[in-house]
Formats: structure tokens, sequence, C-alpha cells
């Protein structure tokens, strides 16, 4: 019997310099850099020279009406502006094989600017994973009826920057993942969470735990995946 995997995305990724340290993580961490930041070409590249995969981290609207920063999508949007808006944040991000919502909350709600990316993202035979930053999101389903390979952010490892918090969020992850076969965390690139991962993540083989790489769990990359839908960790706060 396969090894529980678990796949591991650092996003937002591309404002900081403390971001770079985010390289000496193992290289089945997946980079999701935000488009047209200071650091994003430059990172997209080193992490690709590695032998990292790297993913667009696509701003989306939020409930709570914070900035999306550049190249977001809103809602009421006309197609053709999500097309060009994602076709322009790709453009800034090199190398991306995939896509996860930054914010979202309210974007990811509604079926019609999800369709429009969504087909975009099928366009372009990339995947796609769901932030699940509200328990209201239409995404991944959206992205399943298209046939599009995706799946669902489980836990959020760094939302309290505490060791003890990241270690307690780390074994809800392993403990999914053993219980399912497969589990989706999701951190970020503060120093803290950095080091705690760098501590943490070679354990991880000793508790029977593979750390896999996007493209080790979506190839082959058009296959529609049969995953079930999950809910986001409750600790959560919206966004």
């Amino acid at each position: 019997m396969a090894n529980p995997q678990i796949m591991l995305i650092m996003d937002d990724i591309g404002y900081r310099h403390t971001d770079r340290a985010a390289l000496a993580l193992p290289t089945e961490v997946i980079f999701s850099i935000l488009p047209a930041t200071p650091l994003s070409e430059e990172l997209a590249i080193k992490a690709n020279a590695q032998g990292r995969d790297v993913m667009l981290h696509l701003p989306m609207e939020a409930l709570n009406g914070k900035a999306l920063g550049p190249q977001g999508l809103q809602v009421g949007m006309y197609p053709s502006t999500i097309s060009k808006t994602f076709s322009q944040a790709m453009a800034n991000v090199p190398f991306a094989i995939g896509v996860n919502n930054h914010m979202g909350s309210r974007l990811t709600q509604e079926v019609a600017p999800m369709l429009a990316l969504m087909q975009e993202i099928k366009a372009r035979e990339l995947f796609f994973v769901d932030s699940r930053t509200t328990v209201n999101s239409v995404a991944e389903q959206v992205a399943k009826e298209m046939g599009l390979p995706v799946v669902s952010r489980n836990v959020f490892i760094d939302h309290t920057l505490t060791i003890e918090a990241m270690d307690k969020a780390l074994q809800r992850l392993v403990s999914l993942a053993k219980r399912r076969g497969f589990a989706v965390g999701i951190a970020h690139p503060h120093p803290i969470t950095v080091q705690f991962l760098m501590d943490a993540l070679p354990v991880l083989s000793k508790q029977g735990i593979q750390l896999v790489s996007a493209q080790q769990y979506f190839k082959p990359a058009t296959r529609m995946l049969a995953v079930k839908p999950q809910l986001p960790d409750h600790s959560t706060a919206p966004q």
C-alpha cells in the first residue's frame, strides 16, 4: 500500500526579500507566487531551476474588501477582462504550471467568474488548487465539472504564528493524509514558518508520510481526479 501523501504549497511569495529563504525548503514544496510583485520573476526562475513546481497565486476579491494588489480578479468583471487579467498575471510568473487563489472569499462563491477562469486554466492545461478561504467556494466543483485537475486545501499551517500552533496544524495535516491517503497544506513565507518547516518536514518520512510535488500528484495533468470535496480547517478566518 502506498504511503500517505502530503502536498505543501508555500504561497504569498513575491513581496519580501525574506521570501528567498524558502528556497532552502525541500524541492517538493511548491511555490505559489503573486503576480507583478518585486520578486515574482526572480523567485519563479530560481524555483524552477531547482526543479521546484511553480504556481500562480492569483488575487481574487475578498468579502472583507481587502486590497487585491496587482492583476486581481473582481466580481462583475466580464469574461474578456478575466481572460486578459489572467494572461497578464501568468506572464508575470514564469514556469507556472498551476493556479491557486489569493484571498477570494467573495469571488470563489460566484459561478460565472469561476467558469470564465477555469476555461482559461483549462486552455493552458494547468491545474487548480482551491485555497478554500470560504466554506461556500464553488471553485473546486466548477473545475471538476470542466474536467480540470483540482484539489482543495485542507489545513493552513501557519494561521497562528507560533511553533506550537504550527506543529498542531501540521499534525492535523498528517492525520488527514493517513486517513484519506492525501492532504493539502498551505503555508506562507514568514521567517518563523520557513524555519519551522525546515525542522519539521524531514521528520515526515519517519511518520510514513510522502511529501509530493504537484507534478508527482497530478501526473498525468489532463486526468480528472476523483478527490472528494474537502472542507477547510475551521480555525481559518475568511479572506
